[in-house]
């Protein structure tokens, strides 16, 4: 088995490598502007893909008490030392994986995540760590802890961000690239931020 997971592993270094030198060409000179925009709607859909991918691999070694192992006492701790993360990053991926990751019971059962919605949100690339944060701090705040359960939930759809909030992190080979002007006034709604209810920086 480690053998297959070493050969994959192997695999996926070399198609992330080949997928990088082809964005850094798409790039290149000569590049027109709608090219360029593609090329970070790319880059930002495959980082968000990315993040997903490391808060669920953290959350799963926390679960199996890796670090713990490793004699470390705090998981923000090791991955700071491990990934070479500053604290308020490491910090930020473990409140991801401890919120929007799915959970296993004490008897082993299946569990959905603390923030059912964000998660779900975060699963789409609709919402990137900083957006998880913002919403699991204010979830987590004193006056939240004072609203019915289902007053609280309904909280949480409402902080998470819309479908129409942000705009698509991918685009269809072929499909016309940022080439509408915007008929709306006010902020361009392809650069505008996600609107939160806090502030998102």
């Amino acid at each position: 088995m480690g053998l297959v997971s070493t050969a994959r592993l192997a695999s996926a270094h070399r198609l992330l490598d080949e997928v990088v030198d082809e964005l850094c060409a798409a790039a290149g000179a000569g590049a027109a502007d709608d090219e360029l925009l593609s090329v970070l709607m790319l880059c930002e859909g495959m980082a968000r893909r990315l993040d997903r991918l490391v808060v669920d691999t953290v959350a799963d070694l926390q679960r199996r008490g890796s670090f713990a192992e490793r004699g470390y006492t705090s998981t923000a701790g090791a991955l700071g030392d491990l990934m070479g993360w500053e604290r308020h990053e490491a910090r930020r991926r473990l409140v991801a994986a401890e919120q929007v990751s799915a959970r296993v019971g004490l008897d082993g059962a299946a569990l959905p995540a603390r923030l059912p919605a964000t998660a779900e949100v975060f699963a789409a690339g609709r919402a990137g760590l900083r957006h998880v944060e913002v919403i699991a701090r204010l979830l987590d705040s004193p006056a939240a802890g004072r609203l019915a359960p289902q007053v609280w939930a309904a909280a949480e759809v409402q902080l998470s961000p819309r479908p129409a909030s942000t705009p698509p992190l991918s685009w269809p080979r072929g499909a016309p690239r940022w080439s509408r002007p915007s008929t709306r006034t006010g902020p361009n709604p392809t650069t505008a931020r996600p609107r939160c209810s806090t502030s998102c920086t």
